[in-house]
């Protein structure tokens, strides 16, 4: 797979310009005056700024996008600088922490000035959506604005049919971080080993992951079991990888923010014969999947050529099987037997078909693969997961 080279560090103006663009239209198109955005993703995908110090709760970040015009930033003072560098918003700050007044009347001045023909505001307040703010200071706004004639209303669906359609420079991203996952998985057989517990080898696989390129490992699953796994959202335990087990390493590695996301099986020495049929299952059904991808398909369609290749009941089970990716780990749509959001070019989507073990007492075998959506179907991000389960060293002679 070549070097993916086509990408910067960053947003440009001119993406940030066109975002807005279109994100103005859409606002125009559904009589939104403005949108109020509060979370990491929506700030990011609108002002360009990247910053660690969202893992700090104590500030809350407020960025105004009107229907006409430039995006207001009402930002704690601290981030005055970031926010002042590229020059694309306007800004207003106050001295955070302030809790008996942090920024509300900052963001309702700004709010109330904004052109406003329809008196609406929209905010994340639907499906996958969180408002990042003291729920007693939303009440607050909500109210404060209701005596200026504002009205607060749910523009969760309009921000992610934003943000699925994927760039040029995002895709780069995201492939970018993929192309690092793809390069450490294969020297993962060489480096984890019988003997090792999940924690000593999910850091051995995060600095495999780091050397080859990602920025960030913000998301790294190692379990193990025997016959295989029965979790694959835990942290990695002091379980002693033993001949016999499988090991799952899921991941979302980042880079410039950007996440990548998929999973990888691992046999320690050899894999139980039930297990490599589920696992050769479930690659005959990401086979189906793929050929499922194409614009104007819809994401129920993939699901359906899923499980109909396995033979499983299109309901219940997992819930879903895949979901996009971008700016966060997982994203909308999801691939789901009711989800009927069709497909477009530039969707990044994981593919992630499972499927139980024969036998295996809740244990489960699960792949996953990234493609991007083309304009005649679709183009692998991930390198292709192996066709038989690759085996990891079943001694426990070296050391760790």
């Amino acid at each position: 797979m070549p070097l993916c080279k086509a990408w910067t560090r960053g947003d440009s103006i001119a993406e940030l310009s066109a975002r807005l663009a279109r994100a103005q239209s859409k606002m125009r198109d559904n009589m939104i005056d403005a949108l109020l955005l509060t979370t990491e993703a929506n700030v990011r995908y609108f002002t360009g700024y990247h910053s660690p110090f969202w893992h700090s709760p104590t500030r809350p970040w407020f960025v105004v996008v009107p229907s006409t015009g430039r995006p207001v930033a009402v930002i704690p003072t601290i981030g005055a600088d970031a926010f002042n560098r590229n020059g694309f918003v306007d800004v207003v700050t106050w001295p955070a922490p302030r809790p008996e007044d942090d920024g509300i009347s900052d963001l309702v001045q700004v709010l109330t000035n904004i052109t406003r023909p329809s008196g609406q505001i929209g905010a994340e307040l639907g499906p996958e959506m969180v408002v990042r703010m003291p729920i007693q200071d939303f009440d607050q706004l909500r109210m404060t604005l209701t005596h200026h004639n504002l009205t607060i209303v749910d523009a969760g669906l309009l921000l992610q049919q934003m943000r699925v359609i994927k760039s040029t420079s995002e895709i780069a991203k995201v492939e970018v971080a993929c192309q690092a996952m793809s390069a450490a998985h294969r020297e993962i057989p060489a480096t984890i080993h019988a003997g090792m517990t999940e924690i000593q080898a999910c850091k051995a696989i995060k600095r495999l992951f780091l050397l080859h390129g990602a920025d960030d490992t913000p998301y790294v699953i190692c379990r193990s079991g025997p016959v295989s796994y029965s979790d694959i959202i835990g942290h990695p335990t002091e379980r002693i990888l033993t001949p016999g087990d499988m090991l799952v390493v899921d991941s979302g590695c980042q880079v410039d923010g950007y996440f990548c996301d998929y999973n990888r099986n691992y046999a320690v020495d050899q894999p139980e014969q039930r297990v490599a049929a589920a696992y050769a299952a479930v690659s005959k059904a990401t086979d189906a999947a793929l050929k499922a991808v194409r614009p104007g398909a819809a994401f129920r369609d993939i699901y359906a050529a899923m499980s109909d290749a396995m033979g499983v009941q299109a309901e219940g089970g997992v819930g879903r099987m895949g979901h996009s990716v971008g700016l966060q780990l997982t994203e909308w749509p999801s691939i789901h037997p009711s989800e009927t959001t069709l497909l477009e070019e530039g969707m990044v989507l994981a593919i992630e078909p499972s499927i139980p073990v024969e036998d295996g007492n809740g244990a489960f075998v699960v792949t996953e693969e990234e493609v991007v959506v083309t304009s005649d179907g679709y183009r692998l991000l991930s390198e292709r997961a192996p066709s038989v389960i690759p085996v990891v060293q079943g001694n426990a002679t070296c050391k760790v």
